[in-house]
């Protein structure tokens, strides 16, 4: 049969091109389906990302069935913070390996076309939304904004060229685990010598600690591996879309002196929740199946720790690892704790996961070619 790839360039191509999961998983228990509202936002003209970014997207389509999809992304805000041509692939599914071939070469001309001469991924569409494919485990459904996918997605991208670029780790830890005696060494020294104040974020002051946060994360970040600088649009708007399923008590800043310099920020694993809700749609009844459920929430994720560059010889690290399981021991709902995801080679962070006890039981890969 003949594949025809189109291009999403009206708003009934982009609900079909939103829908092509559902025909994807529809016999996998481990998928969790996402809000069809959330995914649209992310391609509405007016989201922050296009303000420093380009996407163009395409479905697959055999018989009048969507088989398949795949997007380009051109950021230049990475491309100017790292000096490079480098292109994305992401949203990325299909149902056999014909299908990926076409809609990858589709993808890659577009970023040829773009002066690009490498393309990395999975990213959808940057690092900082959901990234990696998911190439170890497999048994456990995937918890708040982390990426899942079938299996033979790694040897499908594989055979078409591309090569490991970086792993990230996700880590599984019971939450009531013994703090590691040198990590409350580290903590206690640290408090002993600086004048440090904990807070959580308040719904009340929200849009002064969001500022505070983009500080903080802008700093903590700007050597990693990946990383790209959020601008103020794009990070209010990533605290708009969780400010209805943040723990307000599990986002806690470390101040010294009076001046925000760290903060750990945990999620309840909203996924749950969204596993009952399976055509991804909150009205007519989705709406009253999220809060029926939410209260029955028992895992979280921890999906960032962050120190401004100037305190972090501190030892804030173990400070907020240690007031973040405090709180959870004391809140008593969650049963267990992720922590990701992590570049597998960032020692500082993987060492003391390791050290609280933390088990790395999912691994993601991002690849890369050259065009």
């Amino acid at each position: 049969m003949t594949i025809e790839v189109v291009k999403v360039d009206s708003p009934a191509k982009l609900r079909r091109f939103i829908n092509v999961p559902w025909k994807i998983y529809k016999k996998d228990p481990m998928w969790i389906p996402p809000l069809r509202m959330a995914v649209h936002d992310l391609f509405k003209p007016t989201h922050p990302f296009y303000e420093t970014g380009e996407m163009q997207s395409w479905l697959a389509i055999e018989n009048g069935e969507e088989v398949g999809r795949i997007s380009a992304v051109n950021c230049h805000a990475y491309n100017k913070y790292h000096d490079e041509k480098t292109g994305f692939f992401g949203f990325f599914e299909a149902q056999n390996k014909d299908i990926s071939k076409i809609l990858f070469e589709t993808a890659e001309s577009w970023l040829k076309e773009k002066g690009l001469n490498t393309v990395q991924g999975p990213f959808s569409p940057t690092t900082n939304y959901e990234c990696g494919l998911l190439v170890e485990g497999f048994d456990d459904p995937p918890q708040i904004m982390m990426q899942y996918n079938p299996k033979e997605y790694l040897t499908t991208i594989e055979s078409l060229g591309y090569k490991k670029a970086k792993d990230l780790l996700a880590y599984v830890i019971p939450t009531k685990f013994e703090m590691p005696e040198v990590i409350k060494k580290i903590a206690a020294r640290t408090e002993s010598r600086s004048k440090i104040t904990y807070r959580s974020i308040s719904k009340k002051t929200w849009e002064r600690d969001v500022n505070q946060m983009l500080d903080i994360y802008n700093s903590a970040w700007e050597k990693n591996w990946g990383f790209i600088p959020m601008t103020e649009a794009e990070f209010r708007h990533t605290a708009k879309d969780l400010k209805s399923v943040v723990d307000e008590k599990l986002i806690i800043f470390a101040d010294v002196d009076g001046d925000p310099a760290g903060f750990i920020v945990t999620l309840p694993d909203f996924n749950q929740v969204l596993k009952t809700i399976k055509n991804g749609k909150l009205l007519p009844f989705g709406i009253f199946k999220l809060l029926m459920n939410m209260n029955k929430v028992n895992r979280c994720r921890t999906i960032t720790l962050g120190v401004k560059a100037k305190y972090r010889n501190l030892g804030l690290g173990p400070l907020l690892y240690q007031k973040s399981h405090q709180t959870l021991l004391d809140q008593g709902k969650y049963h267990e704790i992720e922590m990701s995801w992590v570049l597998e080679d960032n020692l500082d962070m993987n060492k003391p996961i390791i050290r609280m006890g933390g088990k790395p039981y999912k691994r993601y890969r991002i690849f890369e070619k050259s065009l």
